[in-house]
């Protein structure tokens, strides 16, 4: 349970970086290019030397690795597009709403404990997620979502990505592919993600649609390092005999929950009663899944 409160604190501080990222003007794509190139450097500090396989294309793992590293290029950008035209709300509660992927998967396929505390709980996490992903709205934002309900396909989109990465996340540790959170697979999966982001990066400067710049280069490298860890402490978490009903709904519910927090005190966001009844039933959740 200790690494898997380390894997929510590291990805509700990434929530922040995130939210500095819209403070100061970070372009999404250049920086999330950068720090997938820094999660490959990440792993060889890590492990003080080259971190992918010399035999990477012999390994049983490796279309897991490629898959995985083209869904979460493609799921970003989705999620971008998702943002601008409903708005962050619908983005954040449609991507946080994947924890029913894999906990279903785990339930139904793999024959994974699921008694009333369980299903109780993870009911009551998509509650709270919604609730305090509604608090942060903002008015524009309501407008935005009244204005464009026909574009309800693109949360759609974001949700079934999201749902995509969860469970092969999952999938890949029940095949046991991946020993003792690998840090040859976690390195690789970034490796396929950046080659693929950069080629899209290419694009769009080529097609003068963007330019680099240094502030998101370095945005790209204060993410990277906290991005490799919660990769790798997900699967660790996982491999130390945490169910994967356990571990998504958990993860996804601490990490609003503490996102939230951050908000109040870094963000200075406040306080209402949408808030309140998020942190209270998202607190409940976490409380009733893993009794």
């Amino acid at each position: 349970m200790f690494i898997l409160i380390l894997c929510v604190l590291l990805n509700s501080f990434i929530g922040v970086i995130f939210k500095l990222f819209d403070r100061y003007k970070i372009e999404n794509l250049q920086a999330i290019v950068v720090n997938y190139y820094i999660c490959v450097l990440t792993a060889a500090v890590t492990i003080q030397s080259n971190p992918i396989p010399e035999s990477l294309f012999y390994q049983p793992w490796i279309w897991h690795s490629m898959i995985l590293g083209l869904l979460f290029i493609l799921v970003f950008n989705v999620m971008a597009v998702t943002v601008q035209k409903t708005g962050v709300i619908m983005a954040t509660i449609f991507q946080k709403m994947s924890l029913l992927a894999p906990a279903i998967i785990a339930i139904v396929w793999y024959n994974e404990h699921s008694g009333f505390s369980k299903i109780s709980g993870i009911i009551i996490a998509i509650v709270a997620i919604i609730l305090m992903s509604y608090s942060n709205i903002r008015k524009e934002d309501k407008t935005q979502i009244r204005s464009k309900s026909d574009t309800l396909i693109y949360p759609i989109l974001t949700f079934l990505g999201s749902c995509l990465i969860d469970s092969a996340v999952f999938i890949t540790d029940k095949k046991e592919f991946v020993k003792n959170g690998d840090t040859g697979f976690v390195a690789s999966l970034f490796l396929f993600a950046a080659i693929t982001g950069t080629f899209y990066l290419a694009y769009q400067i080529i097609s003068g649609k963007t330019r680099l710049k240094l502030k998101n280069i370095i945005a790209g490298i204060c993410l990277g390092i906290p991005n490799y860890f919660s990769i790798y402490l997900l699967f660790m978490a996982l491999q130390q005999g945490l169910e994967g009903s356990v571990v998504f709904p958990v993860n996804n519910a601490g990490v609003l929950l503490l996102s939230s927090f951050y908000g109040i005190l870094i963000f200075r966001e406040k306080i209402n009663n949408f808030k309140i009844a998020g942190f209270i039933l998202a607190m409940l959740s976490i409380f009733l899944i893993t009794t």
